[in-house]
């Protein structure tokens, strides 16, 4: 098979299109233009896309990585030569998810390609599955990235199978891993688990098997106890029935009180309702009566409280008018026309003094006598000013305190009538209410209830009902109590009473150890019902024991299947690791320039100079550029060799990381001289 062209939505690819021609290829290619997506691409066209992979916090699946960039649906056109006649493979995204729709046709005639199907095409065309085509066909440089001891590994297994994926040594790991799991030495793994459960298993079926003895055994002594119990219990009750005989009249007249009572008890229940709903009824009755006298008093109040509104509005009125009168009666001019008259005698008497100085009557002698004759006019105008100051001397009252708003008191007196008035109405409605409620709990009583009256008749009814229900069971009580008293004491325990007493303590020791042999075979039960049952157990150690057979036997395949893969990597190491290594060989001397010319495998991996010991495989040993020739020599080897007379294409990304321009140029060249042999496409930088 032979690459021509391919072009796809594909990552990065963009819909490029990118041709191949015979031999040897080489396409520069810059950095970050996907020449791993381009890989990628061919190895899906030719064996498809695993969706089933998801996405993962390491890596991501191939449906999530290559998600085409230019916004178009993932799919590709592979044009390849098969056979002597190009075939055009198509891979579109349809119905199954991305790349699921596949179509392979001739393109000389448009003829379908029935040979090609979405899951073989690889294997048809190339021979080889798909990690047989990544460890045969494509080469990169990612691999030299790996750690030196990895990377040994990977050299050693390419050089003795061809593996260039380290698939036996995975396998072998993955093989030692279940062995290990199944059991290791140290008594972990499955297989230890499975034994010290069929042990703990076995131990319990024995323990149940032993208390299934005990149990049966118990039981046997609790039948028999049992027995003797129900025995003692039948002679207790024949002495109890000879007893009651000998009381049958006393007993026969308290049955029958007792039977009238229940009876009349009968009777007044069959017309009297169910007793909670007398009591919801007496309640909503009591209720109805506390708002009707309620509303009475509210109503009946209401003239008395009419009365007191009208009088307090006539008293405030009253109270004003009279306020007024006082006030107009204090607040007019009030003279002392007595001091004045005084005044005004003074005054004329101060004038008459001064103007005259006349001596009005003889006593003034003497008391002009004490006083000068110059000073008494002014003394008697002093005496007429101070009457005249005492005449008008609080002529003028203050006014008194002004009474309260009396618009106010009124308009809080007719809030307070309001008031009033509300809780009237609120009265008037609860009462409505209540007398609905009372008439529907009457309808609920008696069907017959059509008014307030009646219902609460027939509440009252069956309120009256039920207290003789009640006196009549106490009365049935009291009775009941002096039958069980039986008779009086004072007569005294006679001859049966004593045997009847006996009889009754024999019943109660047969009984305890009745009890006593039950509560043993219980706790027996229980220590088994702890455990499980037989069955169970046994199907649990059954299973058990499948289980470790089973583990036996997968020990024994892994075991097995260590032996086989590695007698077959043997086998496959010593058919194909002398072809492989002669071919590295001399294609490692032809790289290095004659400087390394053989390759020695053993316990370690020798590369020998000429002339000289060998050197050891690893980082401190040969340079970068050493490295990536072996390396690059063994595939080239492996890849020829596997392949063998397939005409499949050697795919390169990258292979001279690390190389300098002469190793490049001679690598390159070698990739020439192969590509006379088959198709050789080269990936750089």
């Amino acid at each position: 098979m032979k690459l021509r062209s391919l072009q796809g939505h594909f990552g990065n690819m963009n819909g490029r299109k990118i041709e191949f021609t015979d031999g040897f290829s080489h396409l520069v290619l810059p950095n970050g233009w996907g020449k791993s997506t381009l890989c990628a691409f061919l190895r899906v066209m030719l064996y498809g896309l695993d969706t089933s992979k998801r996405d993962t916090q390491q890596t991501l699946s191939d449906k999530t990585r290559y998600i085409p960039q230019d916004g178009h649906a993932m799919g590709g056109r592979l044009e390849i030569e098969w056979n002597g006649r190009r075939i055009a493979i198509l891979r579109q995204t349809g119905k199954g998810g991305p790349m699921q729709d596949f179509d392979a046709f001739y393109m000389d005639t448009g003829e379908k390609c029935r040979l090609l199907t979405a899951k073989n095409c690889g294997q048809v065309l190339l021979g080889m599955g798909e990690d047989a085509f990544l460890s045969s066909m494509m080469v990169d440089g990612e691999d030299m990235k790996r750690p030196s001891e990895e990377l040994q590994e990977l050299l050693t297994s390419m050089a003795q199978t061809g593996d260039a994926t380290g698939s036996t040594s995975k396998a072998l790991t993955q093989l030692d891993c279940w062995r290990l799991d199944i059991q290791s030495g140290r008594g972990h793994g499955e297989l230890p688990d499975a034994q010290r459960e069929q042990a703990v298993l076995e131990e319990q079926l024995e323990q149940l098997e032993r208390l299934s003895h005990d149990i049966a055994r118990q039981q046997e002594k609790y039948h028999k106890l049992e027995r003797t119990a129900q025995q003692a219990q039948d002679a207790y009750e024949q002495s109890c029935q000879a007893y009651t005989e000998s009381q049958a009249d006393r007993e026969n007249r308290q049955r029958i009180v007792r039977e009238e009572r229940e009876q009349r008890i009968r009777e007044i229940r069959t017309r009297t309702p169910d007793e909670n709903l007398v009591r919801e009824a007496g309640d909503i009755l009591y209720g109805y009566e506390g708002a009707v006298r309620l509303e009475r008093e509210k109503r009946e109040s209401m003239p008395a409280i009419e009365t007191r509104r009208r009088q307090a509005v006539e008293r405030m009125e009253k109270a004003q008018h009279e306020r007024e009168i006082e006030v107009n009666r204090t607040t007019k001019p009030k003279i002392r026309w007595v001091a004045g008259i005084f005044a005004l005698i003074f005054g004329i008497l101060a004038a008459a003094t001064g103007i005259m100085q006349v001596e009005w009557f003889p006593g003034m002698q003497n008391i002009a006598g004490m006083l000068k004759q110059s000073s008494l006019p002014m003394v008697l105008s002093l005496l007429a000013v101070v009457c005249l100051l005492l005449t008008f001397l609080g002529s003028v009252q203050k006014p008194p305190k002004p009474l309260p708003d009396i618009d106010e008191e009124k308009k809080q007196l007719e809030i307070e009538y309001q008031h009033i008035l509300d809780e009237q109405q609120m009265a008037a409605s609860v009462l409505l209410e209540e007398r609905d409620r009372v008439i529907e709990a009457g309808k609920k009583l008696s069907p017959k209830v059509t008014n307030v009256e009646e219902a609460a008749e027939a509440i009252r009814s069956a309120m009256a009902d039920l207290q003789l229900i009640r006196r009549e069971q106490s009365a049935l009580g009291d009775v009941i109590l002096e039958i069980q008293r039986g008779p009086g004491s004072e007569q005294g325990p006679d001859e049966m009473q004593q045997q009847l007493d006996a009889l009754q303590a024999k019943m109660a020791a047969a009984r305890r150890a009745s009890e006593a042999a039950h509560e043993q075979l219980l706790r027996l039960q229980r220590q088994a019902d702890a455990i499980g049952t037989l069955e169970s157990v046994r199907e649990k150690l059954s299973a058990c024991r499948v289980r470790v057979e089973r583990l036996h036997k997968q020990y024994q395949a892994i075991e097995h299947a260590r032996k086989i893969v590695s007698s077959e990597n043997a086998a496959l190491r010593a058919r194909i690791s002398p072809q492989i290594t002669s071919l590295a060989q001399s294609y490692l001397a032809y790289l290095t320039a004659d400087n390394y010319q053989e390759i020695r495998l053993d316990d370690r991996f020798r590369a020998r100079t000429d002339g000289a010991d060998g050197r050891l495989l690893g980082e401190l040993q040969l340079s970068s550029g050493a490295r990536d020739q072996l390396y690059l020599a063994l595939r080239l080897a492996v890849c020829e060799t596997l392949a063998g007379a397939k005409e499949a294409p050697l795919i390169l990304d990258d292979p001279f990381l690390t190389s300098d321009d002469a190793s490049t140029e001679r690598g390159i060249a070698l990739l020439k001289e192969i590509g006379r042999k088959r198709q050789v496409i080269l990936l750089t930088c």
